[in-house]
C-alpha cells in the first residue's frame, strides 16, 4: 500500500509538506498510523492470521471430522501465542538498544536508530498492517515487499525529522512501538469491553425506535402539523381596555342610576361595569348592540349571587353571547315582531314608563329562569329595564312580602311564575295586562283574591294552590273564558261551583280539592269538550249525585272525587269516557251495584270503589280491564266469589298485572293468589 494510500484511510489525512512537527504538543504520533483493519476491504478472513482469535470458533475444514478440526485449531493457537511471545522479545530488545544508544541531533545517529528498528519487529508489525489493509485473499509472500515499503517510508518520515533534533525521533518512535505492542493481536473485541458495547447498541436501538413509532403514528393518522409560532407579546389587555372604559361608561351611566351610582365601587352597577370593561372573554366595545343588555344581566348577577355552576351548563359571565348563558332565550327582534303582530314596535320606542330605553339587540331576550338563583331575596330594579321580556320564571327563591316593583313595570310579561316563595301581597298583578300563564302557588298569600285578577282576561293557566286564600274565587274568575288549567286546591275558597264553569270550554284541568267548596257539582260541566282532569277531593260540603254529564267528555283521563259527600249510584254513563284511565270515588255515600258496563273500559288502570256502600258481587265484567293495575273494593257490602276471570288478570306473563286486589272479607278470594288482602 503507498503512503498516499496510508494516509487516505487516516482520521487525520496526511501530513503536512516537509513531514510532521513532532514538537507540536496536539500531535499523536500514534494516529499517523492507518487504523487497524483499514482499507476499503477490511481485514481478509482466509489470509490474516491475525484474525484467528475472531474466526476461531469456526472449523478449520468443514469437510473434515469435528476431531481433526479441533486438532487444527489448536495447533494454531499454539502458532499464534509463539509468535506473540517471540514479538514481546524482540520488543524488549529494541528497548534495550534504544536506551544504550547515544544521545544526539545529528542525522546519521537517527538513522542508525531507525535502521536498528526497522530490522528488528518493527518490520514485522508494519507488514502485517499493510497485510490486513488488502483488498481480497493474499498468499504470505506478499508481505515481503509491504515490509521493504514501510522500512523505507519510516526511514524517510524519520529523516525529515531528524532534522529537528534525533530526540524527537527517538520519542516518538519509542511511543509508536510501545502503542503498536499494547494493540498488537488484539481484536476490537478485545479492545472494547463486551458489557458496555452491549449497553450502547440497546441504547441506540431505544432511541431508534423512540423516534420512528411517533414519526409512523404522525404520518398513517394524519399529515404533521407544525405548532403555530406564539405572537410576540402584545400590550397589556388592561391598558388596551383602558382605553375603551370611559366610552362604556358613558354608554351605560344613563340606564344605571347617573354617574354616581356608576361610579361607586361598593355597587353592583360599578362590578358589573368592570367585569365588562376588563374581565369579559368577549371584550365588547361601545358600540355593541348588546352592550345594554350584557350589563342589566350582570347587574342581577352581582345582586343576587353568586350562583352555584351546574355542571354542563353556560352559567353567566361565560364568555359567549349572553343568550347562551343558562336560563336564558332568545329570539331575533323580526321573529318577535311578527308574533306580537307589531306590538314590539311600539314597546321598544316607548322603553320604560320613566321613557329610560335601552339599545335593543337584534338578538333580544324574551325568556329569562332563574329558578334558585335570586339568593339575596331581593329584585333588582335593572329587572324593569328587560321591559321587553316575555316570560319570567323565579319559582323557588326567597321573595319576601310584596310583589317586588320593578315587576310590575314588565308590562309585556306573558309568563310570570313566582312558586315556592314567601310572597304576601301581589295586589297590583292586573298591570300585567298580556299575561298569560300565573302560578303563585307556594306562597304565603291570605285573604280574598285581589280585584286586579279580574284584568287577566288573557289568562291561560292560573295556579293559586297551596296558600291561605279566602271568599268567593268564582265570583272574580267566572268570565275568564280562556282558561285552560285551574289549580286552586289547598286554600279556604268558599262558595259553590259556578254554572259558568260549563263556559270555559278551552278547559282541560280543573284541580279545587281542599277547599270549602259546597253544593254539587253544575251540569254545565259537560260543556267542556277538552276536559282530561277533574279534580275535588277532601271537601266534604260537596256532594249530590256525580253528573252523568261526565259521561258526555269523551277525553276525560283523570277523575278524582273522592272523601266528599257524594250520594246516589255510580252513573254507567262514565263507561263512555274510552280515555278514563284512572278513577277514585273512595270515601262517599255511594250505593247500588258496581255497573257492568265499566267492562269497557279499556285503559283503566287505577279503579278506587272503597268505603262505600256498594253492594253485590264484583261483575266479572271487570275483568276486561285489560290494563287494570290496582282495585280497591274494601270496606263495601259487596260478597259472593270473585271471578276467575278477575283472578286471571293476576298472572297475565309479560303483560300488565294486577298488583293490588282488596275486596271486603266476605267476598270468597284466594288470599294471595287472586286477592292480595280484605278488608
Amino acid at each position: 500500500m503507498s503512503g498516499r494510500d496510508r494516509y487516505a484511510n487516516s482520521a487525520r489525512g496526511p501530513p503536512p509538506r516537509g513531514g510532521p512537527n513532532y514538537n507540536d504538543r496536539g500531535y499523536n504520533p500514534s494516529r499517523s498510523a492507518p487504523p487497524r483493519g483499514g482499507g476499503r476491504g477490511g481485514r481478509s478472513s482466509n489470509n490474516d492470521d491475525y484474525s484467528a482469535s475472531n474466526a476461531s470458533s469456526a472449523p478449520i475444514d468443514p469437510n473434515m471430522p469435528d476431531w481433526w478440526n479441533a486438532k487444527k485449531k489448536a495447533e494454531r493457537r499454539q502458532r499464534e501465542e509463539e509468535r506473540r511471545i517471540s514479538v514481546r522479545e524482540e520488543n524488549e530488545r529494541t528497548k534495550m538498544g534504544y536506551n544504550n544508544a547515544p544521545r544526539g541531533g545529528d542525522g546519521g545517529r537517527g538513522n542508525a536508530r531507525v535502521v536498528a528498528v526497522n530490522n528488528g519487529a518493527g518490520d514485522d508489525r508494519y507488514s502485517r498492517k499493510a497485510g490486513a489493509e488488502g483488498v481480497g485473499a493474499r498468499q504470505m509472500s506478499d508481505f515481503d515487499d509491504t515490509k521493504d515499503k514501510n522500512s523505507a517510508l519510516r526511514k524517510k518520515m524519520f529523516m525529515d525529522g531528524g532534522a529537528g533534533g534525533g530526540a524527537g525521533g527517538d520519542d516518538r518512535l519509542r511511543k509508536i512501538a510501545t502503542a503498536d505492542e499494547e494493540l498488537e493481536g488484539r481484536s476490537l473485541m478485545d479492545l472494547v469491553d463486551r458489557g458496555t458495547l452491549m449497553v450502547g447498541c440497546c441504547l441506540i436501538l431505544i432511541v431508534v425506535i423512540a423516534v420512528t413509532i411517533p414519526v409512523a403514528l404522525i404520518s398513517e393518522d394524519e399529515p404533521y402539523v407544525a405548532p403555530p409560532v406564539p405572537d410576540p407579546p402584545s400590550a397589556s389587555p388592561t391598558m388596551a381596555r383602558q382605553q375603551v372604559y370611559w366610552d362604556i361608561f358613558d354608554r351605560v351611566q344613563r340606564i344605571a342610576g347617573g354617574p354616581d351610582v356608576l361610579g361607586d365601587p361598593n355597587t353592583a352597577q360599578n362590578r358589573a361595569l368592570n367585569w365588562i370593561v376588563f374581565e369579559d372573554g368577549m371584550e365588547l366595545g361601545p358600540g355593541k348592540d348588546h352592550l345594554h343588555q350584557r350589563f342589566v344581566l350582570m347587574v342581577i348577577y352581582f345582586i343576587s349571587g353568586p350562583w352555584t355552576p351546574v355542571e354542563g351548563r353556560l352559567e353567566w359571565g361565560s364568555p359567549v353571547h349572553e343568550c347562551e348563558w343558562e336560563g336564558i332565550t332568545c329570539k331575533d327582534v323580526e321573529e318577535l315582531e311578527a308574533e306580537l303582530e307589531g306590538k314590539i314596535s311600539e314597546l321598544l320606542e316607548s322603553g320604560r314608563e320613566d321613557g329610560v330605553k335601552i339599545d335593543v339587540p337584534q338578538r333580544i331576550i324574551n325568556r329569562l329562569e332563574l329558578r334558585q338563583r335570586l339568593v339575596s331575596g331581593e329584585v333588582p330594579g335593572e329587572f324593569s329595564l328587560l321591559y321587553y321580556l316575555q316570560h319570567l320564571d323565579l319559582e323557588n327563591n326567597q321573595l319576601v312580602g310584596a310583589l317586588p316593583s320593578p315587576l310590575y313595570k314588565l308590562f309585556n310579561l306573558q309568563t310570570l311564575f313566582l312558586e315556592q316563595n314567601q310572597l304576601t301581597n301581589i295586589d297590583a298583578v292586573g298591570e300585567y295586562r298580556y299575561l298569560e300563564h300565573l302560578s303563585v302557588s307556594k306562597n304565603a298569600f291570605q285573604g280574598p283574591l285581589p280585584e286586579s285578577f279580574k284584568q287577566l282576561k288573557y289568562l291561560k293557566t292560573l295556579y293559586l294552590h297551596t296558600n291561605a286564600f279566602t271568599g268567593q274565587v268564582f265570583d272574580i274568575l267566572k268570565d275568564f273564558k280562556k282558561l285552560e288549567l285551574l289549580d286552586l286546591a289547598f286554600n279556604k275558597f268558599e262558595g259553590t261551583l259556578p254554572a259558568e264553569l260549563g263556559e270555559m270550554s278551552n278547559l282541560t284541568s280543573v284541580f279545587l280539592g281542599h277547599n270549602e267548596f259546597r253544593g254539587t257539582i253544575p251540569a254545565e260541566i259537560g260543556r267542556c269538550p277538552n276536559l282530561k282532569e277533574f279534580q275535588i277531593d277532601a271537601s266534604h260540603k260537596i256532594g249530590g249525585p256525580i253528573p252523568t254529564e261526565f259521561g258526555k267528555l269523551p277525553n276525560l283521563e283523570f277523575l278524582k272525587l273522592d272523601t266528599c259527600a257524594f250520594n246516589g249510584t255510580l252513573p254507567p254513563e262514565l263507561a263512555e269516557c274510552q280515555k278514563l284511565y284512572f278513577l277514585d270515588v273512595n270515601s262517599n255515600d255511594l250505593g247500588g251495584r258496581i255497573p257492568t258496563e265499566f267492562g269497557k273500559l279499556g285503559n283503566m288502570r287505577t279503579l278506587g270503589l272503597a268505603n262505600n256502600d256498594f253492594i253485590g258481587g264484583i261483575p266479572a265484567e271487570l275483568s276486561q280491564m285489560a290494563q287494570l293495575e290496582k282495585a280497591y273494593f274494601q270496606n263495601t257490602d259487596l260478597d259472593g266469589v270473585m271471578p276467575q276471570e278477575i283472578c286471571n288478570l293476576r298472572d297475565r306473563g309479560n303483560q300488565t298485572v294486577l298488583e293490588e286486589l282488596i275486596v271486603p272479607c266476605d267476598v270468597e278470594c284466594e288470599i294471595p293468589t287472586c286477592c292480595t288482602r280484605c278488608s
